[in-house]
């Protein structure tokens, strides 16, 4: 466990600092004025004393980002995996609780809204079974896609985006295995869009910004369950469907890495009201889910 630093949020008897993007406000408030963190997140890590070592999740719209996490925070709170996952306020357990009840539903949650103050977050606390003092943060809003897209068209459009990325000490980045193989082009660009930003966010503008970045990256195709050459080699499968987007990872990042995810084991084809057809969870099965988690946690 690292020891207290300077960049350890700070508190004081009336004021809180953010842990995301360091704005100072009032300690009643529930929330950071600037980037809507939830202001229980600051206090708990100012309390544990430590700077934080955040670990954040991004990815196109689609690419399945709330359930992923939601099933990942289940798995982390239960228990039973190398690692075990503290999730730290009511507001933290609305993502896991909204995906798991979905499911048991036969359906999926329902997608992100736009809006930055209507982003649920999450802040869980992971440590390795065998070394419980080691702890690392997952800290992340769950972003909306389009809102990704935007920002990376238009930086600084939600500046929260950027506040939680340059905190990051590592990412998850999620891509929908399905929508790669059938429209990889697509993905391919967006994929290129996303790491030339992340670059940016860690390196700046500075003389090095030509040098490989050490945050490490684990990149996930999920749905994988029903796009079998995902998971059987997920490397092999970014490469001939976003080889742009690998290119971009060799050059900018010198840790990532390729995984593939599953959390449904069975489909169903079902019409909406409205007429629209979806697709129903009919068995779940997870697969994935927590080894980009215990990848990221060797390297930060």
């Amino acid at each position: 466990m690292t020891t207290a630093t300077s960049n350890s949020p700070r508190t004081s008897t009336s004021k809180v600092e953010c842990v995301c993007c360091e704005e100072s406000f009032a300690k009643h408030n529930l929330y950071c004025p600037k980037c809507h963190a939830p202001a229980e997140v600051s206090s708990v890590v100012a309390e544990r004393g430590a700077p934080p070592q955040f670990i954040s999740v991004i990815g196109p719209s689609g690419a399945g980002k709330t359930v992923y996490l939601g099933m990942l925070l289940d798995m982390l709170s239960q228990g039973k995996c190398s690692l075990r996952g503290l999730p730290n306020g009511p507001f933290s357990l609305a993502v896991q609780q909204e995906t798991i009840r979905a499911l048991e539903q036969q359906r999926f949650p329902e997608k992100t809204p736009s809006e930055a103050d209507q982003w649920r977050w999450v802040h869980c606390e992971v440590a390795p079974a065998k070394r419980p003092k080691r702890i690392v943060d997952i800290v992340t809003p769950d972003l909306a896609g389009e809102s990704i897209a935007l920002e990376l068209e238009h930086e600084e459009t939600y500046p929260v985006i950027q506040s939680v990325i340059r905190k990051s000490a590592g990412l998850l980045v999620l891509f929908d295995s399905a929508q790669a193989r059938e429209d990889g082009r697509t993905e391919d660009i967006f994929g290129m869009k996303l790491v030339s930003y992340l670059a940016k966010q860690f390196r700046g503008e500075g003389p090095l910004r030509w040098r490989r970045t050490k945050v490490p990256i684990a990149i996930i195709y999920t749905k994988a369950d029903s796009c079998p050459e995902a998971m059987e080699d997920p490397e092999e499968f970014a490469m001939a469907t976003m080889p742009g987007f690998v290119q971009g990872c060799e050059r900018h990042f010198a840790r990532h890495r390729f995984f593939a995810s599953g959390i449904v084991g069975s489909y169903a084809m079902g019409v909406d009201g409205y007429g629209r057809r979806q697709h129903m969870p009919l068995h779940v099965e997870p697969r994935g889910i927590i080894e980009p988690l215990e990848w990221l946690m060797e390297q930060v």
